[in-house]
């Protein structure tokens, strides 16, 4: 697992390390399945807009570029591990989202960070013209983070009350076992602790060359 102090880092670092290809090297297709009811999904952009299309069928989903109100982008689990998950929306309230990892069959997840960075950056840089009139955020919404917290904090709470019965009231070395599972309950509180989202510039990943510090205005975030 992986211990982070923030999403916020987690995604910067994502990205920047991108930046060190040059992104035209890489076609701006991305494949990702998001659980296993959705069905591999294909994410592109065409000279107007970003499109997404499934193979389980169905009308594809396609938002111009004019039309998106808000990027967010942030950290949410993938078995295991995490993921950086980024969920484009326009002004009607639709929402298309692709992540850096897909799933394969429950607890197993396939890294497909290349595809993602090349999407990211070559959606940003369609995004510039269109910037002030979208918000560029980073980190879950706060029910989100406050439900996984609460879910890590409750691991915490279980796992030493029962290390504890077993271990020290009933000296029993099985208590042992459950020690990991508070482990996992901490990292959860870490990687979810509640914040507010904040605004990140556009820039960041638009422009072929390192990250640089500030934030971009935007409506108030949500």
């Amino acid at each position: 697992m992986r211990s982070l102090a923030s999403s916020q880092c987690y995604v910067q670092q994502l990205v920047t390390d991108a930046l060190k290809t040059t992104p035209e090297d890489i076609a701006p297709e991305h494949n990702d399945r998001r659980n296993a009811a959705s069905g591999m999904r294909t994410t592109r952009l065409s000279a107007l807009a970003i499109e997404q299309s499934s193979e389980a069928g169905g009308e594809a989903l396609r938002i111009a570029f004019e039309d998106v109100r808000k990027v967010r982008l942030s950290v949410e689990m993938a078995g295991p591990s995490s993921q950086v998950v980024c969920r484009v929306r326009d002004a009607d309230g639709r929402e298309l989202v692709f992540g850096s990892m897909s799933w394969v069959r429950p607890g197993a997840w396939e890294l497909q960070a290349e595809t993602f960075r090349a999407l990211l950056i070559a959606l940003h840089r369609a995004l510039i013209p269109h910037r002030d009139r979208i918000a560029f955020l980073e980190g879950s919404t706060l029910g989100i983070l406050v439900t996984l917290f609460s879910l890590g904090a409750a691991m915490v709470s279980i796992t030493l009350i029962v290390f504890a019965y077993l271990f020290f009231w009933q000296e029993n070395p099985v208590g042992l076992f459950f020690l990991p599972g508070t482990a996992a309950g901490i990292w959860m509180m870490r990687l979810f602790w509640p914040r507010k989202p904040r605004y990140y510039d556009p820039d960041r990943y638009a422009l072929a060359g390192p990250p640089g510090p500030g934030t971009a205005a935007g409506p108030e975030a949500d």
